[in-house]
């Protein structure tokens, strides 16, 4: 598994609302002045008995809920699944064991630019292998859109209010 061709990362990208695609943060606007998305689809490896099979992968953030990352794992496919994780969880798993719940994110400390992310079910647990970069590619797209610890200032909470009370706007 080591090497480049291990992991093929494919696009990363900004997304508006409308829909207008570009390469560049714009952080001149208002924090709450429009929604703004960075997808990146990437190649992880599923590690089972020493096994890597690949597992097509799509990592979303949305500057409308600033504190995740979406996972959407087997692109493509009848059965996609998605995790939903901290972003900062993600962050902090690059230099060291992160997390103690149902996700756990660390480096890998025999290969060299591996990030292994543990996600736990019941009793099922799968670990992944992911590319450090394009983790770091990921993680620095999403810091230009919301710096780290200033997501309270995105946050839409007349809209979280709403949904915790089962109300529209």
């Amino acid at each position: 598994m080591a090497g480049r061709e291990a992991f093929d990362t494919h696009d990363e990208c900004w997304c508006d609302g409308s829909g207008h695609r570009s390469r560049k943060a714009d952080n001149t606007q208002p924090a709450n002045a429009r929604r703004r998305t960075v997808t990146s689809l990437t190649l992880m490896r599923l590690v089972k008995s020493n096994r890597y099979s690949r597992v097509a992968t799509q990592l979303r953030y949305d500057s409308a809920a600033p504190c995740t990352v979406s996972m959407v794992f087997n692109l493509h496919t009848d059965n996609p699944v998605k995790w939903v994780v901290g972003r900062e969880l993600l962050s902090a798993g690059r230099h060291e064991l992160s997390g103690t719940g149902d996700v756990r994110v660390w480096p890998s400390q025999v290969l060299g630019g591996v990030v292994f992310i543990s996600l736990r079910s019941g009793t099922e647990t799968e670990v992944l292998a992911a590319s450090a970069k394009s983790i770091d590619k990921f993680l620095e797209r999403t810091h230009l859109l919301v710096p780290p610890g200033q997501e309270e200032r995105y946050l839409d909470m007349d809209s979280v209010i709403c949904q915790l009370t089962d109300q529209s706007l």
